[in-house]
């Protein structure tokens, strides 16, 4: 059944709302790169995936650089502790390892990796308004030289907002150390408008999924993937006029849009499987000036999460 989106009870204002909200998340998403920090996978559940790039060519401008695929595992635990009657503690773990497989020369380090423990608390302030805080305390980098440079705490504040039944605003800043950009507003929503259909719009997410029965569910859109890692190992002049690449920071940003497929089985285990392609792929040394830019490649991904 094809969604009545015209048709749906909201009015016009609200509707547009709805149409400048998609606008500002996606300009806000391009502006940070994405981290495995914050994903819904880490609350109460096990998770683990794995997602692979295609190898595509580099440019810095007009200049060709190299070129690179991309490989990545994650891993994430977490649970659900209550604290009071409207408080909930979320402690966990989460490591990712990203490999790139670029070709000799190119100026990325092997691999980056992300250790780290996931300090949440989510709360009632009201019967429709929550608040979340979230806390990734690790070490995110090359893993060369491992030390107090490569420990980061990313932190996510949030405010919920459920005006209805199926629909819930997400207002919030986060703040990266090791980004350039290291506060960022954040803003999203989950809009269920029919009952098999539901909009997704913000972070690591934006799309439609359409819930064919309990267990099987259709989704497409666009998803983040990326994070920012300090660099410790000497990579070199990449080009004339730019400071040697060590113990600077990498940020990697990866869009990707494509169409997916989650079956979930009786024991409350979830497959996931995907595949698209990229819009965008970038691997950006802010403190050096220095920015390779990829062209559209396919990539495709797999999971599961055992939900606790």
């Amino acid at each position: 059944m094809i969604p009545r989106l015209f048709a749906c009870p909201l009015p016009f204002r609200q509707s547009l709302t709805v149409l400048l909200t998609l606008l500002t998340a996606a300009s806000v998403l391009r502006a940070q790169p994405a981290s495995a920090t914050f994903r819904p996978a880490l609350i109460n559940s096990y998770s683990g995936g794995f997602t692979a790039s295609g190898k595509g060519p580099l440019t810095r401008g007009a200049a060709s650089v190299g070129e690179v695929s991309l490989t990545r595992f994650d891993f994430s635990v977490s649970g659900r502790v209550p604290v009071s009657e409207h408080i909930l503690f979320l402690p966990g773990l989460a490591y990712t390892h990203t490999t790139f497989a670029a070709s000799s020369g190119t100026p990325l380090p092997g691999s980056v990796q992300e250790i780290s423990a996931s300090l949440g608390f989510r709360g009632v302030l009201a019967p429709t308004w929550a608040w979340g805080a979230f806390l990734r305390p690790g070490f995110y980098g090359d893993f060369k030289r491992l030390g107090s440079d490569s420990f980061n705490v990313p932190l996510l504040l949030t405010t919920f907002y459920t005006p209805h039944d199926g629909l819930v605003w997400i207002f919030g800043v986060s703040v990266n150390g090791f980004s350039n950009q290291s506060v960022l507003p954040a803003l999203g929503m989950r809009w269920k408008f029919e009952p098999a259909w539901e909009l997704e719009v913000g972070f690591p997410r934006t799309g439609l999924t359409y819930h064919a029965s309990p267990r099987l569910a259709w989704r497409a859109g666009l998803t983040m993937a990326g994070g920012n890692y300090r660099i410790t190992d000497n990579l070199g002049l990449p080009a004339p006029g730019i400071s040697r690449l060590a113990n600077t920071y990498l940020a990697v940003t990866e869009v990707r849009v494509g169409a997916g497929v989650t079956y979930t089985f009786g024991s409350g285990l979830d497959l996931d499987l995907g595949a698209g392609f990229t819009t965008l792929r970038r691997f950006d040394y802010p403190d050096r000036n220095y920015r390779l830019n990829g062209t559209d490649v396919g990539w495709f991904s797999l999971a599961l999460n055992q939900r606790l």
